[in-house]
């Protein structure tokens, strides 16, 4: 065959993208144009706030009004200011939990055009219950859009992304998965959205990203079915958790935050500030996130669940380095 049309490998990474598209949508039970794969959950967000946002300032001569609840996604919040979004925050509290009865009357007075859910909450990792999404779903006008954002895999049982768009197939709703929570596939940069919206599908459609690195596809295509990955992967979450609840119940060096995702929240003793932990953590080789670049204060720190081994090491490290500030 003589590929005059693509040329080099395009017509093999685009098959692909769309077997991908395809096979997800069949297992959604969605219109394969519904489904978009894209650059990761980043690629996402961008698309869906520089879109809705233009639109709302072109045709209405006004902001796009976006409510969520904060803390959330560093990438997220940054994101709403750069493309002009009116934010509308619901504020957790101290422990990081939401009442989700705040967050209700926050819906019915604001009539924002857009709810964002991120789910498990990024970076506490507390989920919204189903009996939470149920309630939203119901409060919501059906002109407003709901914006599931599920990159960060849930070890807790939830509803379906299918049974989501098929009970509330009456609201306009737009879903977002990240293969890199949940497969593992950081480094390849992919994730999709999916709506049960035509409209939005057909608004979004050629907007989204066309092309993917092969290998990442490839990738991809080859794990794409595979729940025991998933499954394997919510294990090592869970057995992480359960190692840095045990540690931080039974000494008074600082504070776990209960998540039940891919990330965690320690809040650091008064001798303590991130910034500190984050620099001795680093000279044994252990990276970790200071809370105050992810929106918090430097009382806290944020790791990753990397692995059973990863989170006894900083255990281990962050022992010796409070036992060392308590004597000073």
């Amino acid at each position: 065959m003589y590929d005059l049309n693509y040329g080099e490998k395009y017509k093999e990474e685009i098959e692909l993208k769309h077997e991908i598209e395809r096979r997800i949508a069949l297992s959604l039970n969605v219109n394969k144009k519904q489904v978009m794969l894209n650059y990761g959950s980043n690629s996402n967000l961008n698309l869906i706030f520089s879109a809705f946002s233009l639109k709302f300032l072109s045709e209405k001569g006004s902001r796009f009004k976006l409510l969520l609840d904060c803390p959330n996604y560093f990438y997220t919040i940054k994101q709403l200011s750069e493309w002009f979004i009116e934010p509308i925050f619901v504020e957790r509290e101290a422990d990081f939990s939401l009442s989700i009865d705040k967050f209700i009357s926050a819906i019915k007075k604001s009539a924002p055009d857009m709810v964002l859910i991120t789910t498990p909450n990024n970076p506490s990792g507390k989920p919204f219950t189903d009996e939470d999404i149920d309630r939203i779903m119901n409060t919501i006008s059906d002109d407003s859009i709901i914006l599931i954002d599920r990159s960060c895999l849930n070890v807790l049982p939830e509803i379906s992304t299918k049974s989501i768009l098929e009970i509330y197939r009456s609201k306009k709703i737009i879903i977002l998965h990240s293969f890199s929570k949940s497969y593992s596939l950081s480094d390849e940069r992919l994730g999709y959205l999916v709506t049960n919206d035509a409209d939005i599908a057909d608004f979004l459609y050629h907007k989204r990203d066309l092309n993917h690195n092969i290998n990442a596809v490839r990738k991809c295509l080859a794990i794409l079915d595979n729940q025991k990955i998933i499954e394997e992967k919510r294990q090592i979450l869970s057995s992480c958790h359960k190692l840095l609840k045990k540690y931080f119940e039974t000494s008074e060096k600082g504070k776990y935050i209960e998540s039940f995702s891919n990330f965690a929240l320690i809040e650091l003793p008064e001798s303590l500030n991130s910034q500190t932990l984050v620099n001795s953590m680093a000279e044994k080789g252990i990276l970790i996130m200071g809370g105050d670049k992810i929106g918090l204060s430097d009382r806290y720190v944020r790791l990753h669940m990397s692995g059973v081994e990863a989170i006894n090491a900083f255990i281990a490290r962050y022992d010796e380095i409070c036992n060392h500030q308590s004597a000073l």
